[in-house]
């Protein structure tokens, strides 16, 4: 599954508009944890695609042979479990402790290798060759193929097609994770935080940024969970400060946005998903308030 890459990307990477006054009660529980931890107490008990690489769990299982890239040293999970009657692929990729971890739980159509038929995104395609073994995943009529669509569009690679009401995700960057509590916090002595959390399946995500230089401090945050998928109406509540820390000057030279800026545009959140499956994925499903970005791009000049 994509999610758009402007959430505004993420992809990843997803309708009706719907009034302020009609939106329901909008909490942050989250349905999973999110904290970067294994969600199967089965993993590799079945037949079903489970994959741990370099995790300090346990030993790998799946790690090698044609089905992955056994050079790899990078720690991964994938699990394949059922909750609530709900089928969902549970990825970590990093571990919090290394400065990089992603994670997501993604809805899934059933127990099997591949999502099957019905995917919620564009590029079903078809990835496996007529003869079953090493190397049969080659295929050519599948975005394995042009993932970055070089020489297809998104119809092909599914690129920021797929549905985000199926996936929730989380993923951080710097910051100091606390492996007793299973928390990540952004302290003084920390460089670089950066975090982005899609802890609600219907809900837009929360993206935060902090620098620390010395006594600098820099720190954005867009909180768009406060509103659907289904709606542009709501603007995203946003937190943007920056405090020189200097004791000579003061607050001399600080910033906040909330008292501070006196002209401003805010229109981060604002924007609609208008596909949802199989019947309706379209190349450019986002439509936004302001301004737009693109989907259907060769994503190679990226790299």
């Amino acid at each position: 599954m994509q999610i758009n890459p402007r959430l505004a990307i993420f992809s990843p990477v997803a309708l009706l508009v719907i009034t302020l006054c009609a939106l329901p009660n909008l909490s942050h529980a989250g349905e999973f944890a999110l904290n970067f931890q294994p969600l199967d107490a089965t993993l590799g008990d079945n037949f079903y695609p489970d994959t741990r690489c370099n995790r300090p769990e346990g030993p790998n299982i799946g790690c090698s042979g044609s089905w992955s890239n056994s050079a790899d040293t990078t720690p991964f999970l994938q699990e394949l479990f059922q909750s609530g009657g709900v089928w969902y692929y549970h990825v970590i990729v990093g571990t919090p402790e290394s400065g990089f971890v992603q994670e997501f739980v993604m809805k899934a159509n059933g127990p099997t290798w591949e999502g099957g038929l019905g995917s919620a995104s564009l590029g079903d395609g078809n990835c496996r060759l007529p003869v079953f073994g090493p190397g049969s995943w080659s295929g050519t009529d599948c975005n394995l193929w042009d993932p970055l669509g070089v020489s297809h569009d998104n119809d092909f690679t599914g690129n920021g097609s797929g549905n985000p009401k199926g996936v929730v995700m989380r993923m951080i960057i710097g910051g100091t994770w606390n492996d007793t509590t299973k928390t990540w916090t952004c302290n003084q002595s920390d460089s670089f935080c950066d975090e982005f959390l899609k802890d609600e399946f219907l809900l837009k995500p929360r993206i935060s940024q902090t620098i620390h230089d010395g006594a600098m401090e820099g720190t954005v945050v867009l909180d768009m969970r406060n509103s659907s998928y289904d709606t542009s109406a709501i603007t995203a509540n946003m937190t943007n400060t920056f405090e020189l820390g200097d004791s000579a000057t003061g607050s001399a030279g600080d910033f906040d946005f909330a008292t501070d800026a006196q002209i401003y545009n805010l229109n981060a959140g604002r924007y609609v998903f208008t596909g949802s499956g199989p019947t309706s994925a379209v190349s450019e499903p986002y439509i936004y308030y302001d301004g737009g970005f693109e989907l259907d791009r060769d994503w190679s000049i990226f790299k």
